[in-house]
């Protein structure tokens, strides 16, 4: 869960056949409103009713990302506990829980006098910018690990600061922002608990070091800074055994994508049964049945 850093984590790991479930309340950026978030899911709390708020005739929520709407308040509120059950759930068996912070800075809704997850692009006059205390983050991460450590021990949890800067902050003010959030995961791994930092920041912003490894905003990572910081997440935390068999995995899925030349080729066919073959191979809990049929269905169409 955090920032959009967290999507490319989803992706690649997704790609390799991990069991993986990704921002499912929406991006968010800042550690307090995520960690809050997930200890009312492990709490079975609900969503505040006077967090919702209405634009174009779709109900959203200020402890949601914009992408989580619906047609009337109890819809989003189903749909919340809905997914708050599948986060519990997940929670319960992972192996890991991925936190990608984006931000020290949030927003304060000044007639509730609560912290906002997302404005959702509500007059600025509503809300007050504020800076988080590195203790305001250890005690939300405290609040979460007492709730997660009683039913899933043997998790892990890997923290990094997003190397997407949020330059609209200012570059000062994002330098004071990502540092802080930096002490941060500096204070967690000091604590005695199960928590591993990776440096995808410092990958990019000092190692990299370069505006030609960014997109052409000058913000986000390029593709190919992203597959270096990836290259290094792979060293940090697979073991050898698994780095082979993940990239075995993604050559063969990869591979699905190859369009022939000549689609009823006696080459193509043998290409084809030649895949499947490599898909049958793997051992469990891989499971390669649905792109099986789909290569079945192709084969099934070139005789």
């Amino acid at each position: 869960m955090g920032s959009c850093f967290s999507g490319l984590l989803e992706s690649k790991l997704s790609e390799g056949k991990f069991e993986v479930m990704s921002n499912p309340f929406g991006i968010m950026y800042n550690p307090v409103s995520i960690l809050r978030l997930l200890a009312a899911c492990l709490r079975g709390e609900g969503l505040d009713a006077g967090g919702v708020l209405t634009y174009q005739g779709r109900y959203f929520h200020y402890d949601l990302h914009s992408s989580i709407h619906a047609s009337s308040v109890q819809e989003l509120m189903h749909n919340f506990g809905e997914t708050s059950s599948s986060v519990v759930k997940i929670l319960s068996s992972c192996s890991h829980v991925i936190f990608t912070w984006g931000t020290s800075f949030v927003h304060e809704h000044r007639e509730r006098n609560v912290m906002v997850a997302n404005c959702h692009k509500q007059p600025a006059f509503l809300f007050e910018k504020k800076l988080l205390s590195v203790s305001d983050m250890m005690d939300a991460f405290s609040d979460f690990m007492d709730l997660l450590i009683p039913i899933n021990p043997a998790a892990r949890v890997v923290v990094t600061v997003s190397p997407v800067r949020h330059t609209k902050d200012g570059i000062p003010a994002n330098q004071l922002s990502k540092s802080l959030l930096r002490v941060f995961c500096h204070e967690l791994t000091c604590k005695g608990m199960p928590v591993d930092y990776f440096p995808s920041y410092e990958c990019l912003v000092d190692d990299l070091r370069d505006y030609r490894f960014y997109r052409q905003d000058m913000i986000h990572p390029s593709e190919t800074a992203e597959d270096y910081i990836w290259g290094l997440f792979i060293k940090a935390f697979m073991e050898p055994s698994v780095a082979r068999t993940y990239e075995e995995v993604v050559k063969v899925k990869r591979s699905m994508a190859h369009r022939p030349f000549l689609q009823d080729s006696d080459e193509h066919r043998r290409f084809l049964k030649i895949l499947i073959g490599k898909m049958e191979n793997f051992e469990p809990p891989l499971d390669f049945s649905e792109e099986i049929s789909i290569l079945g269905q192709r084969l099934g169409g070139t005789e």
